[in-house]
């Protein structure tokens, strides 16, 4: 009799839950702190993988919804994917993200004075932004830190990478169950 397999995409999703678990339980174990940073950082890669694998099923039309149904529907309930996605692209596409003594600001950031003053600071509270007249502050995608900190624009502080991997693990199997049935 033939074995049933389930679908790869599914079996990958678990895998990729599974070794994000794994990298966050080795940091939280780690005595080193480097090395305990570094397992952080793969455990997001792995947590930002649930979502990619997801996301181009929805692109692939394997699932019934469609990407923007996927994100309202599941990925708006994984608490901190957005700042899990920004440290990715930073670390992997623009600089390594390591801890860094004092505030540190990464990405794509332009202050444009029209009419008026514009004014982007940083303190232990997060970013804050003072404008007049037309003047703005553009981010796309910027990675604020303190120290080892990364600020979560949700929540409105600095967050610790363990604490933003727990919580967005935390939420992961509930949406495996609805993406499966999807």
């Amino acid at each position: 009799m033939p074995v049933a397999h389930s679908d790869p995409r599914l079996e990958g999703i678990r895998e990729q839950y599974e070794r994000a678990r794994l990298f966050l339980r080795e940091a939280f174990e780690s005595r080193n702190e480097t090395d305990g940073f570094r397992r952080l950082i793969a455990a997001l890669y792995f947590g930002g993988a649930i979502v990619e694998i997801m996301l181009e099923a929805a692109d692939m039309e394997v699932v019934k919804v469609s990407r923007e149904e996927l994100e309202t529907r599941l990925i708006a309930r994984l608490p901190g994917y957005s700042l899990i996605e920004i440290v990715r692209i930073h670390d992997f596409h623009r600089f390594g993200v390591l801890p860094r003594p004092g505030i540190f600001l990464g990405g794509m950031v332009m202050l444009r004075g029209q009419g008026g003053h514009v004014v982007l600071t940083f303190d232990d509270d997060g970013p804050k932004v003072s404008t007049s007249g037309q003047s703005k502050v553009i981010q796309q995608r910027a990675l604020h830190m303190a120290g080892d900190r990364v600020y979560d624009e949700e929540s409105g502080e600095y967050v610790t990478m363990d604490s933003l991997l727990t919580r967005f693990l935390g939420a992961v199997p509930d949406v495996i169950s609805e993406f499966k049935s999807l």
